[in-house]
Protein backbone atom coordinates (compact mmCIF):
# COMPACT_ATOMS: atom_id res chain seq x y z
CA UNK A 1 0.00 0.00 0.00
CA UNK A 2 1.08 3.22 -1.19
CA UNK A 3 1.14 6.29 1.12
CA UNK A 4 -0.62 9.53 -0.34
CA UNK A 5 1.30 12.65 -0.50
CA UNK A 6 0.42 15.24 1.19
CA UNK A 7 -0.24 18.31 -1.88
CA UNK A 8 1.98 21.64 -1.15
CA UNK A 9 -0.93 24.29 0.03
CA UNK A 10 -0.04 27.50 -2.22
CA UNK A 11 -2.16 30.47 -3.40
CA UNK A 12 -2.32 33.08 -5.24
CA UNK A 13 -3.61 35.98 -4.35
CA UNK A 14 -4.05 38.90 -7.36
CA UNK A 15 -4.64 42.51 -6.06
CA UNK A 16 -4.71 45.74 -8.67
CA UNK A 17 -2.71 43.52 -11.40
CA UNK A 18 0.03 42.44 -8.67
CA UNK A 19 0.43 38.87 -7.99
CA UNK A 20 1.23 37.72 -4.80
CA UNK A 21 1.90 34.21 -3.84
CA UNK A 22 1.54 32.46 -0.58
CA UNK A 23 2.75 28.89 0.09
CA UNK A 24 3.64 26.36 2.67
CA UNK A 25 7.39 24.83 1.99
CA UNK A 26 8.07 20.94 3.22
CA UNK A 27 9.96 20.72 6.68
CA UNK A 28 8.64 24.54 7.68
CA UNK A 29 6.14 25.07 10.03
CA UNK A 30 6.22 29.22 8.25
CA UNK A 31 3.82 30.63 5.37
CA UNK A 32 5.71 31.82 2.68
CA UNK A 33 5.06 35.10 -0.10
CA UNK A 34 6.43 35.32 -3.16
CA UNK A 35 6.60 38.55 -5.57
CA UNK A 36 8.15 38.28 -9.01
CA UNK A 37 10.02 41.79 -9.64
CA UNK A 38 9.69 43.07 -13.73
CA UNK A 39 12.71 41.86 -14.11
CA UNK A 40 12.17 37.86 -13.41
CA UNK A 41 13.73 37.35 -10.15
CA UNK A 42 11.67 36.49 -7.22
CA UNK A 43 11.45 38.21 -3.54
CA UNK A 44 10.63 35.85 -1.19
CA UNK A 45 10.47 35.81 2.74
CA UNK A 46 8.85 34.10 5.45
CA UNK A 47 5.91 35.28 7.36
CA UNK A 48 7.16 33.77 10.22
CA UNK A 49 3.82 32.49 11.21
CA UNK A 50 1.33 29.72 10.14
CA UNK A 51 -1.96 31.24 9.84
CA UNK A 52 -3.63 30.64 6.23
CA UNK A 53 -5.81 33.27 6.74
CA UNK A 54 -4.05 35.57 8.51
CA UNK A 55 -1.32 34.85 5.04
CA UNK A 56 -3.89 35.77 2.20
CA UNK A 57 -4.92 38.51 4.27
CA UNK A 58 -1.51 39.84 3.70
CA UNK A 59 -0.53 38.70 0.47
CA UNK A 60 -3.77 41.01 -0.65
CA UNK A 61 -2.62 43.58 1.10
CA UNK A 62 1.21 43.62 0.03
CA UNK A 63 -0.58 43.38 -3.30
CA UNK A 64 -2.54 46.46 -3.37
CA UNK A 65 0.31 48.90 -1.41
CA UNK A 66 2.74 47.48 -4.48
CA UNK A 67 0.48 48.56 -7.30
CA UNK A 68 0.26 51.79 -5.12
CA UNK A 69 3.82 51.97 -5.28
CA UNK A 70 3.95 51.34 -8.90
CA UNK A 71 1.97 54.36 -9.62
CA UNK A 72 3.85 56.95 -7.76
CA UNK A 73 7.30 55.83 -9.40
CA UNK A 74 10.92 55.32 -8.31
CA UNK A 75 12.37 56.70 -5.29
CA UNK A 76 13.25 60.63 -5.78
CA UNK A 77 12.17 62.38 -2.53
CA UNK A 78 10.91 59.99 0.05
CA UNK A 79 7.55 61.29 1.25
CA UNK A 80 5.31 60.38 4.68
CA UNK A 81 2.64 58.36 2.27
CA UNK A 82 5.72 56.47 0.14
CA UNK A 83 7.26 55.93 3.60
CA UNK A 84 4.00 54.38 5.51
CA UNK A 85 3.20 52.49 2.25
CA UNK A 86 6.91 50.46 2.31
CA UNK A 87 6.68 50.36 5.96
CA UNK A 88 3.28 48.81 6.11
CA UNK A 89 3.92 46.50 3.24
CA UNK A 90 7.57 45.07 4.57
CA UNK A 91 7.64 45.62 8.29
CA UNK A 92 4.15 45.72 9.53
CA UNK A 93 3.46 41.83 8.98
CA UNK A 94 6.27 41.15 11.10
CA UNK A 95 5.13 43.00 14.05
CA UNK A 96 2.51 41.64 16.65
CA UNK A 97 -0.91 42.28 16.19
CA UNK A 98 -1.03 44.49 18.53
CA UNK A 99 1.20 46.73 17.68
CA UNK A 100 0.79 46.74 14.22
CA UNK A 101 -2.45 47.63 15.23
CA UNK A 102 -1.36 50.55 17.17
CA UNK A 103 0.62 51.85 14.39
CA UNK A 104 -2.48 51.50 11.51
CA UNK A 105 -4.44 53.41 13.85
CA UNK A 106 -1.96 56.10 14.15
CA UNK A 107 -0.10 56.82 11.00
CA UNK A 108 -3.04 58.38 9.15
CA UNK A 109 -4.99 60.13 11.78
CA UNK A 110 -1.80 61.91 13.17
CA UNK A 111 0.63 61.71 10.77
CA UNK A 112 -0.01 62.09 7.15
CA UNK A 113 -3.26 63.62 8.20
CA UNK A 114 -1.48 66.60 9.70
CA UNK A 115 1.35 66.88 7.64
CA UNK A 116 -0.21 65.47 4.33
CA UNK A 117 1.28 62.04 2.36
CA UNK A 118 3.12 64.46 0.30
CA UNK A 119 5.17 65.86 2.68
CA UNK A 120 8.88 65.81 1.78
CA UNK A 121 10.77 63.94 4.99
CA UNK A 122 13.77 65.47 4.35
CA UNK A 123 12.10 69.21 5.24
CA UNK A 124 11.39 67.75 8.77
CA UNK A 125 12.65 69.91 11.20
CA UNK A 126 11.65 71.38 14.62
CA UNK A 127 9.13 73.37 13.30
CA UNK A 128 6.78 70.22 12.21
CA UNK A 129 7.50 68.75 15.61
CA UNK A 130 6.42 71.52 17.56
CA UNK A 131 3.64 72.12 15.18
CA UNK A 132 2.27 68.66 15.92
CA UNK A 133 2.39 68.79 19.59
CA UNK A 134 0.59 71.91 19.27
CA UNK A 135 -1.97 70.37 17.63
CA UNK A 136 -2.57 67.58 19.97
CA UNK A 137 -2.41 69.32 22.85
CA UNK A 138 -5.51 71.59 21.02
CA UNK A 139 -7.01 68.80 20.02
CA UNK A 140 -7.04 69.80 16.23
CA UNK A 141 -5.07 66.44 15.73
CA UNK A 142 -6.89 63.64 17.73
CA UNK A 143 -7.78 60.21 15.96
CA UNK A 144 -11.39 59.21 15.30
CA UNK A 145 -11.06 56.86 18.07
CA UNK A 146 -10.70 59.61 20.66
CA UNK A 147 -13.59 62.35 19.11
CA UNK A 148 -15.20 61.66 22.05
CA UNK A 149 -12.16 62.80 24.70
CA UNK A 150 -12.67 66.13 25.93
CA UNK A 151 -9.28 66.22 27.61
CA UNK A 152 -5.82 67.05 25.74
CA UNK A 153 -2.99 63.61 25.35
CA UNK A 154 -0.20 64.39 27.98
CA UNK A 155 3.11 65.26 26.73
CA UNK A 156 4.67 61.54 27.56
CA UNK A 157 1.70 60.71 24.97
CA UNK A 158 2.89 63.35 22.01
CA UNK A 159 6.59 62.42 22.88
CA UNK A 160 5.57 58.35 22.33
CA UNK A 161 4.00 59.30 19.02
CA UNK A 162 6.80 60.76 17.56
CA UNK A 163 8.93 58.17 18.94
CA UNK A 164 7.33 55.47 17.14
CA UNK A 165 7.18 57.52 14.06
CA UNK A 166 11.41 58.07 14.66
CA UNK A 167 11.51 54.51 14.51
CA UNK A 168 10.05 53.98 11.42
CA UNK A 169 12.42 56.19 9.90
CA UNK A 170 15.04 54.22 12.08
CA UNK A 171 13.76 51.39 9.77
CA UNK A 172 14.15 53.37 6.20
CA UNK A 173 17.20 54.15 6.82
CA UNK A 174 18.42 50.23 7.18
CA UNK A 175 15.74 49.27 4.56
CA UNK A 176 17.52 48.99 0.94
CA UNK A 177 15.79 49.93 -2.66
CA UNK A 178 17.23 49.09 -5.70
CA UNK A 179 20.44 48.42 -3.58
CA UNK A 180 20.46 51.82 -1.72
CA UNK A 181 19.23 52.60 1.38
CA UNK A 182 15.47 54.41 1.49
CA UNK A 183 16.61 56.75 3.42
CA UNK A 184 20.23 58.34 3.63
CA UNK A 185 19.25 61.08 6.56
CA UNK A 186 17.47 61.52 10.04
CA UNK A 187 15.87 63.83 9.59
CA UNK A 188 14.89 63.59 13.45
CA UNK A 189 18.67 63.80 14.56
CA UNK A 190 18.67 66.69 16.93
CA UNK A 191 14.92 67.50 16.92
CA UNK A 192 13.65 68.06 20.63
CA UNK A 193 10.57 65.57 21.45
CA UNK A 194 8.36 66.37 24.04
CA UNK A 195 8.74 64.55 27.48
CA UNK A 196 6.68 64.02 30.75
CA UNK A 197 7.72 66.38 33.42
CA UNK A 198 5.43 64.99 36.40
CA UNK A 199 5.35 61.09 35.55
CA UNK A 200 2.40 59.22 37.09
CA UNK A 201 4.31 56.10 38.16
CA UNK A 202 1.98 55.15 41.57
CA UNK A 203 3.43 51.99 43.30
CA UNK A 204 0.78 50.50 45.22
CA UNK A 205 1.21 49.77 49.16
CA UNK A 206 1.37 46.83 51.55
CA UNK A 207 -2.30 48.03 53.02
CA UNK A 208 -3.79 47.98 49.37
CA UNK A 209 -2.36 44.58 48.51
CA UNK A 210 -3.94 42.89 52.13
CA UNK A 211 -7.25 44.49 52.05
CA UNK A 212 -7.32 43.75 48.19
CA UNK A 213 -6.48 40.16 48.74
CA UNK A 214 -9.10 40.07 51.24
CA UNK A 215 -11.97 40.81 49.00
CA UNK A 216 -11.10 39.27 46.04
CA UNK A 217 -12.61 35.35 46.83
CA UNK A 218 -15.67 37.44 47.03
CA UNK A 219 -14.94 39.04 43.66
CA UNK A 220 -13.85 36.22 41.87
CA UNK A 221 -15.27 32.60 43.21
CA UNK A 222 -12.49 30.46 41.43
CA UNK A 223 -9.89 31.71 43.40
CA UNK A 224 -7.77 33.09 40.41
CA UNK A 225 -7.72 36.96 41.03
CA UNK A 226 -6.53 36.01 44.52
CA UNK A 227 -3.72 34.01 43.09
CA UNK A 228 -2.65 36.39 40.46
CA UNK A 229 -2.44 39.12 42.67
CA UNK A 230 -0.53 37.58 45.00
CA UNK A 231 1.92 36.25 41.92
CA UNK A 232 2.09 39.66 41.22
CA UNK A 233 2.74 41.13 44.49
CA UNK A 234 4.89 38.39 45.20
CA UNK A 235 7.08 37.69 41.51
CA UNK A 236 6.92 41.43 40.60
CA UNK A 237 5.82 40.10 37.14
CA UNK A 238 3.90 41.72 34.52
CA UNK A 239 0.11 41.19 34.45
CA UNK A 240 0.45 39.65 30.83
CA UNK A 241 2.76 36.74 31.70
CA UNK A 242 1.30 36.05 35.01
CA UNK A 243 -2.17 35.52 32.80
CA UNK A 244 -0.54 33.15 30.26
CA UNK A 245 0.90 30.80 32.48
CA UNK A 246 -0.15 27.15 31.80
CA UNK A 247 -0.52 24.27 34.18
CA UNK A 248 2.50 23.10 33.49
CA UNK A 249 4.49 26.02 33.77
CA UNK A 250 4.44 25.46 37.78
CA UNK A 251 7.14 23.38 39.23
CA UNK A 252 6.68 22.55 42.49
CA UNK A 253 9.52 19.93 43.12
CA UNK A 254 12.88 19.35 43.36
CA UNK A 255 12.88 16.84 40.43
CA UNK A 256 10.45 18.73 37.88
CA UNK A 257 12.54 22.36 38.65
CA UNK A 258 15.97 20.40 38.10
CA UNK A 259 14.16 19.05 34.72
CA UNK A 260 12.61 21.85 33.42
CA UNK A 261 15.96 23.56 34.10
CA UNK A 262 17.74 20.84 32.27
CA UNK A 263 14.70 21.27 29.27
CA UNK A 264 15.91 24.83 28.99
CA UNK A 265 19.44 24.08 28.78
CA UNK A 266 20.21 26.06 31.85
CA UNK A 267 22.33 25.05 34.89
CA UNK A 268 20.75 21.91 36.73
CA UNK A 269 22.43 23.23 40.09
CA UNK A 270 20.16 26.46 39.88
CA UNK A 271 17.40 24.17 41.63
CA UNK A 272 19.27 24.11 44.77
CA UNK A 273 17.82 27.85 44.94
CA UNK A 274 14.43 27.17 44.11
CA UNK A 275 13.34 25.38 47.23
CA UNK A 276 9.90 26.22 47.13
CA UNK A 277 9.74 25.27 43.38
CA UNK A 278 9.50 27.57 40.48
CA UNK A 279 7.30 29.28 37.43
CA UNK A 280 8.54 29.60 34.25
CA UNK A 281 7.56 32.51 32.13
CA UNK A 282 7.47 31.52 28.73
CA UNK A 283 8.85 33.88 25.79
CA UNK A 284 5.50 33.79 23.68
CA UNK A 285 3.82 36.19 26.32
CA UNK A 286 7.19 38.15 27.53
CA UNK A 287 7.19 41.80 26.42
CA UNK A 288 10.95 41.38 24.71
CA UNK A 289 10.28 37.46 24.44
CA UNK A 290 12.77 36.12 26.72
CA UNK A 291 12.38 32.44 28.48
CA UNK A 292 12.71 32.53 32.55
CA UNK A 293 12.64 29.90 35.24
CA UNK A 294 12.16 32.19 38.38
CA UNK A 295 12.07 30.67 41.84
CA UNK A 296 8.90 31.12 43.76
CA UNK A 297 9.15 32.42 46.94
CA UNK A 298 7.18 31.13 50.19
CA UNK A 299 4.45 33.60 50.19
CA UNK A 300 3.95 33.15 46.44
CA UNK A 301 4.29 29.26 46.77
CA UNK A 302 1.43 29.45 49.52
CA UNK A 303 -0.35 30.99 47.20
CA UNK A 304 -0.12 28.84 44.64
CA UNK A 305 -1.01 25.68 47.01
CA UNK A 306 -4.04 27.36 47.99
CA UNK A 307 -5.73 27.71 44.10
CA UNK A 308 -4.51 24.20 43.49
CA UNK A 309 -6.71 22.93 46.19
CA UNK A 310 -9.94 25.27 44.28
CA UNK A 311 -8.99 24.42 41.46
CA UNK A 312 -6.91 21.65 40.41
CA UNK A 313 -4.97 22.31 36.81
CA UNK A 314 -2.78 19.60 34.74
CA UNK A 315 -0.83 19.67 31.92
CA UNK A 316 -0.99 22.62 29.05
CA UNK A 317 -4.63 23.87 30.15
CA UNK A 318 -4.33 27.33 31.48
CA UNK A 319 -3.99 28.08 35.09
CA UNK A 320 -6.19 31.23 35.13
CA UNK A 321 -8.95 30.53 32.31
CA UNK A 322 -11.26 32.86 31.26
CA UNK A 323 -14.30 30.70 32.19
CA UNK A 324 -16.37 32.56 30.83
CA UNK A 325 -17.50 31.39 27.28
CA UNK A 326 -17.68 27.57 27.73
CA UNK A 327 -16.76 26.29 24.31
CA UNK A 328 -13.02 27.98 24.41
CA UNK A 329 -11.92 26.13 28.03
CA UNK A 330 -8.34 26.08 26.75
CA UNK A 331 -8.38 30.42 26.61
CA UNK A 332 -6.49 32.19 29.13
CA UNK A 333 -7.84 34.91 31.41
CA UNK A 334 -7.89 38.02 28.97
CA UNK A 335 -6.32 41.06 30.35
CA UNK A 336 -9.44 43.15 30.37
CA UNK A 337 -11.05 40.78 32.27
CA UNK A 338 -7.83 40.72 34.99
CA UNK A 339 -7.95 44.48 34.72
CA UNK A 340 -12.05 44.11 35.91
CA UNK A 341 -11.74 41.43 38.17
CA UNK A 342 -8.83 43.61 40.61
CA UNK A 343 -11.32 47.38 39.83
CA UNK A 344 -14.02 45.59 41.34
CA UNK A 345 -12.11 43.88 43.96
CA UNK A 346 -10.42 47.33 45.21
CA UNK A 347 -13.98 48.78 44.86
CA UNK A 348 -15.39 46.68 47.30
CA UNK A 349 -12.12 46.80 49.60
CA UNK A 350 -12.83 50.15 50.06
CA UNK A 351 -8.89 51.29 48.74
CA UNK A 352 -8.66 54.40 47.06
CA UNK A 353 -8.09 54.32 43.13
CA UNK A 354 -4.87 54.70 41.78
CA UNK A 355 -4.55 57.11 39.38
CA UNK A 356 -2.55 54.96 36.23
CA UNK A 357 -2.06 52.53 37.94
CA UNK A 358 -3.54 48.89 38.49
CA UNK A 359 -1.12 45.77 38.47
CA UNK A 360 1.87 47.74 37.50
CA UNK A 361 1.48 49.72 41.22
CA UNK A 362 3.03 46.05 42.44
CA UNK A 363 5.63 45.77 39.99
CA UNK A 364 6.85 48.75 41.41
CA UNK A 365 6.53 48.11 45.18
CA UNK A 366 8.44 44.46 44.22
CA UNK A 367 11.33 46.83 42.50
CA UNK A 368 11.70 49.27 45.01
CA UNK A 369 11.24 46.88 48.17
CA UNK A 370 14.57 45.34 46.95
CA UNK A 371 16.91 48.45 46.16
CA UNK A 372 18.85 47.19 48.70
CA UNK A 373 19.98 43.97 46.56
CA UNK A 374 22.11 43.85 43.67
CA UNK A 375 20.50 45.41 40.08
CA UNK A 376 21.42 42.24 38.07
CA UNK A 377 19.39 40.14 40.41
CA UNK A 378 16.49 42.08 41.32
CA UNK A 379 16.31 42.54 37.38
CA UNK A 380 16.85 38.64 36.53
CA UNK A 381 14.41 37.85 38.96
CA UNK A 382 11.22 40.52 37.74
CA UNK A 383 11.73 39.94 33.79
CA UNK A 384 13.87 43.09 32.90
CA UNK A 385 16.18 43.03 30.50
CA UNK A 386 17.71 47.08 31.06
CA UNK A 387 18.78 48.14 34.85
CA UNK A 388 18.10 51.28 33.44
CA UNK A 389 14.47 50.88 32.59
CA UNK A 390 14.19 48.95 35.91
CA UNK A 391 15.53 51.95 38.48
CA UNK A 392 14.24 54.77 36.02
CA UNK A 393 10.81 53.59 36.10
CA UNK A 394 10.38 51.27 38.77
CA UNK A 395 11.95 51.73 41.58
CA UNK A 396 11.13 54.40 43.53
CA UNK A 397 12.14 56.65 46.18
CA UNK A 398 10.74 56.01 49.78
CA UNK A 399 9.81 58.16 52.64
CA UNK A 400 12.00 56.42 54.98
CA UNK A 401 15.08 56.27 52.74
CA UNK A 402 14.67 59.42 52.24
CA UNK A 403 14.40 60.55 55.97
CA UNK A 404 17.93 58.65 56.46
CA UNK A 405 19.64 60.26 53.34
CA UNK A 406 18.59 64.02 54.96
CA UNK A 407 20.01 62.70 58.62
CA UNK A 408 22.78 61.18 56.77
CA UNK A 409 21.95 57.92 58.98
CA UNK A 410 22.18 54.27 59.06
CA UNK A 411 19.88 52.00 58.12
CA UNK A 412 17.68 52.89 61.23
CA UNK A 413 16.48 56.30 61.10
CA UNK A 414 18.24 58.17 63.83
CA UNK A 415 20.45 61.24 64.59
CA UNK A 416 23.81 61.38 63.99
CA UNK A 417 26.25 62.07 66.62
CA UNK A 418 26.73 65.73 64.81
CA UNK A 419 23.27 66.28 64.26
CA UNK A 420 22.52 65.12 67.63
CA UNK A 421 25.16 67.85 69.30
CA UNK A 422 23.31 70.58 67.04
CA UNK A 423 20.21 69.81 68.40
CA UNK A 424 21.50 69.85 71.96
CA UNK A 425 22.81 73.23 71.73
CA UNK A 426 19.86 74.75 69.66
CA UNK A 427 17.94 73.94 72.64
CA UNK A 428 20.04 75.39 75.44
Amino acid sequence: MTTRRRKAWRKAIEEAGVTVYVFERPGSTAIYREVRRDDGTQDRKSLGHGDRVLALEQARELARRIAELRLTGPVRTLTLGRLFTLYFAERAPHLSAKRRSLAENMYKPYFTGHLGESFALENFSQTQVDSYVAGRRTRTIVSPKARGVSTAPRDGTVGNELRWLKSVIRWARNFRVGGRPLLTIDPLAGVQLPREKNVKRPIASEDRYTKTLKVADSVDPHGRLACMLALARFTGRRVNAIAHLRANDVYLTRDQVTRALGAAGQDERRAEHMPHGALAFREDHDKLGYFELTPLSTAGRAAIDRYFRLQPRLGDAPLFPEMRDPSTPSESITRNRADYLLRRAESVAGVPKLERGLWHAYRRLWASERKHLPDVDVSRAGGWRDLATMKQAYQQPDAATTLRVVENAPDKPSLSPTASQSADAATS
